[in-house]
């Protein structure tokens, strides 16, 4: 399992390279890069949730394993955020984007496909269900700490996103064994695999406007590597070693949970105006980090297994 992590963890970092190039070369402009980060952002990755629900025929042990794999989600998020905010104390406009950060994973854009690569079409579905949790937190929490609005029409906004609805849709299609006409599963099929490779090419045009070198000098930048790519996992492991799940379970979350910052902290960074330029750079460097640290991660998980 360790060198199929890596192995996809290379396609990854060539991927990044192609979107560094691009931006380099000048294909895409900033404003091309916010485009494609909204295009991610409020539809392939909710296209994505949908036709992940759509392509799975139902099956109670499944359903069982999903259930379990979205408790672990949120307690996993839950210690998190706790975590977080000890580590990453203070209330400037950046101590946000940390904690966001510290918590918040790529488990759609980056997770996604290294679950696919190790454990299939069942791991594409539980990892659904991390996504599940991790975008109604983000879509609340997470963009109440980015916006420092924690009014309730902020909170209703969040809840009113494309992603929520689609969730919403996603469920109500699975559990009422819904489908839809193959042309447009077809086509929902082919937007939802642009995730990787646009997601990639949105980090490695990051890269190229951005030094990430230069958050080098903060200290705290090492917090939010260590609290995303080594706290968050461990978490996960501690929870679900009191509760022994099945292994795609077990392996689904633990990558879920160690994948780096979120794609999303620089998109609602971009959108909200706030420090797109900072959470670029802890975006890029736990990026770059995390082709090291995910088959670190994966081989700990199992050995303690």
């Amino acid at each position: 399992m360790f060198q199929i992590v890596a192995n996809q963890m290379v396609i990854m970092f060539i991927l990044i390279m192609v979107g560094y190039t691009i931006r380099k070369v000048k294909l895409i402009d900033h404003s091309g890069s916010k485009a494609l980060s909204n295009v991610l952002l409020l539809l392939v990755n909710p296209v994505l949730i949908l036709n992940s629900f759509l392509t799975v025929e139902y099956d109670a042990a499944m359903v069982r394993n999903f259930l379990w794999t979205i408790l672990f989600a949120l307690i996993t998020h839950v210690l998190g955020i706790i975590a977080a905010r000890i580590m990453l104390p203070g209330h400037e406009p950046d101590t946000m984007i940390e904690r966001y950060s510290a918590v918040y994973s790529n488990c759609g854009f980056m997770g996604i496909p290294i679950v696919q690569s190790i454990l299939g079409a069942k791991g594409v579905f539980y990892i659904t269900a991390y996504v599940v949790v991790f975008n109604f937190l983000t879509w609340t929490h997470g963009l109440l700490i980015i916006t420092g609005d924690t009014s309730p029409k902020q909170l209703a906004r969040g809840l009113r996103s494309p992603v929520m609805f689609t969730m919403l849709a996603g469920l109500i299609c699975y559990f009422f064994r819904l489908k839809v006409p193959a042309n447009i599963g077809t086509s929902l099929t082919y937007i939802a695999a642009m995730n990787t490779p646009l997601g990639m090419f949105v980090a490695g045009a990051a890269l190229a406007e951005t030094n990430p070198f230069t958050a080098l000098k903060k200290w705290r930048v090492y917090v939010v590597a260590a609290a995303k790519l080594f706290v968050m996992p461990l978490l996960a492991m501690l929870v679900m070693l009191i509760f022994r799940p099945a292994d795609t379970v077990y392996y689904t979350v633990i990558v879920a949970a160690a994948s780096p910052v979120a794609t999303t902290c620089t998109m609602m960074a971009l959108r909200y105006d706030r420090n797109y330029h900072y959470a670029s750079q802890l975006y890029v460097l736990t990026t770059l980090l995390s082709i090291l640290t995910i088959p670190s991660v994966i081989a700990l998980a199992e050995m303690l297994r």
